[in-house]
């Protein structure tokens, strides 16, 4: 199972740590979302804390996913409905890196596409781009043991833009 301290990463949530136990009235996980101020605390159910979280990548993983951004393909998921749309990749958003850097460049890419068309990007788009470049930074800085500046750096190095223009 997992231990106090231990990083993890929930499906909603994204990065936690494991902060301590309850046992009544059922076995659960407190993690603890954030930090400082922003700090929040779930509670969750250790009969599911095996199957739905998972320890963040490591380290040589995470180097793999940086290095490898410019060869990593965009998801071709497309349906007339956006709603639709925004549920698929934000079913990948919960597994994690490498499928939120992989989000992260699918929204790019279509961000761009509609503004080089004179469109307005979906507001979906926006937002799920958002979503996973800030899970992408956090876990990618946990594995790396730096801060999400510093793995940005790291993909401006090698020419690449993980966020916003």
């Amino acid at each position: 199972m997992f231990s106090v301290g231990e990083r993890v990463v929930h499906p909603g949530q994204g990065l936690c740590t494991v902060v301590g136990f309850q046992d009544s009235p059922a076995p659960m996980l407190i993690l603890e979302t954030g930090s400082g101020r922003g700090a929040t605390r779930l509670m969750y159910p250790a009969a599911q804390a095996e199957k739905n979280l998972h320890p963040p990548v490591g380290r040589e993983e995470a180097l793999a996913v940086i290095d490898g951004y410019a060869d990593l393909a965009c998801d071709t998921f497309t349906d007339r409905n956006s709603g639709l749309e925004e549920s698929h990749f934000k079913k990948l958003l919960k597994h994690g890196v490498p499928d939120s850097v992989l989000v992260v460049k699918t929204m790019r890419a279509r961000i761009a596409e509609a503004e080089a068309g004179s469109k307005k990007p979906s507001s979906y788009l926006i937002r799920v781009l958002r979503d996973a470049r800030d899970r992408s930074l956090e876990e990618l800085a946990c594995a790396l043991d730096t801060t999400p500046e510093d793995v940005e750096a790291m993909f401006a190095s090698r020419g690449h833009e993980l966020g916003d223009e």
